[in-house]
């Protein structure tokens, strides 16, 4: 076991795991130091004991709690990011270049600048580096990042009305697919399953389990089935009503039951 606390960097970061010189409290400030210089980061997970085999071989480690002039230092680095975009910006332009920068990173002693952005295709960036490299006076580091990351570092209100899962409380993207929304019935051609990244909303895959095995004790679409009216066929499954809706044969109109009123291969 190995003692570890979970740390963001940003808000809406990702929770990482990083190994502590002392035990520290829920809302802590830190300053964490990595391989490349050290960075301000907020405890959200207290001091806790994890298998070895869960955790990365190689985890940073926390030098200290942050004192008034680490914070004084993040903040300054904030003011001169927000400063930085429209420069950053500029020079896509002037390189004609298909990215648009979303997010700039300075950590606490300046030795580099990390640069997250976006394109649909892969960018030849040799000379913007050479350039930023010119404007910043360090080292830079060009990060190419998802849809669905960059939506997690702006935030929104998905459609729900509430803020977006992976902005508020989701760390890692969970796997979507298309057919956690077969599973759940719903319109392919709507666009309502996207979310403001584009992608696949990631709560599709919040209920998946339970359609999944809910549907296995039901027949499938299309499946011939016995009713008190006679024989049809399944055309619409409802999990949560626990309903099939029947079609039957010479015009009649299609027919709502319950699970426990039709059969199917001989079985209620």
């Amino acid at each position: 076991m190995t003692e570890v606390i979970g740390i963001k960097f940003e808000e809406n970061g990702m929770v990482e795991y990083v190994i502590p010189d002392r035990h520290y409290a829920k809302d802590d400030f830190v300053v964490v130091l990595e391989k490349k210089d050290k960075r301000l980061a907020q405890v959200v997970v207290e001091n806790t004991d994890f298998p070895e085999v869960s955790l990365p071989n190689d985890l940073n480690r926390v030098e200290r709690l942050a004192e008034e002039g680490d914070l004084a230092r993040y903040n300054d680095n904030l003011l001169k990011a927000e400063k930085s975009m429209a420069v950053v910006a500029d020079l896509i332009l002037q390189n004609q270049l298909e990215m648009k920068v979303v997010d700039i990173i300075f950590p606490l002693n300046g030795s580099y600048v990390l640069i997250n952005f976006v394109a649909e295709k892969r960018v030849d960036f040799r000379q913007l580096l050479k350039d930023l490299a010119a404007y910043f006076k360090t080292r830079i580091e060009l990060h190419q990042i998802s849809s669905r990351e960059e939506s997690k570092i702006y935030g929104g209100l998905g459609p729900c009305g509430r803020a977006l899962c992976c902005s508020s409380f989701l760390g890692e993207f969970p796997p979507v697919s298309i057919k956690m929304a077969k599973n759940q019935s719903l319109s392919l051609n709507s666009g309502k399953m996207n979310g403001l990244c584009g992608r696949l909303m990631c709560c599709l895959s919040y209920e998946d389990d339970f359609y999944r095995d809910s549907k296995a004790s039901y027949p499938d679409l299309g499946d011939e089935i016995e009713t008190k009216d006679g024989k049809g066929h399944v055309v619409a499954i409802d999990v949560i009503a626990r309903t099939i809706k029947v079609a039957f044969d010479k015009g009649r109109a299609p027919l709502t039951y319950g699970v426990e009123e039709v059969q199917l291969n001989g079985k209620a």
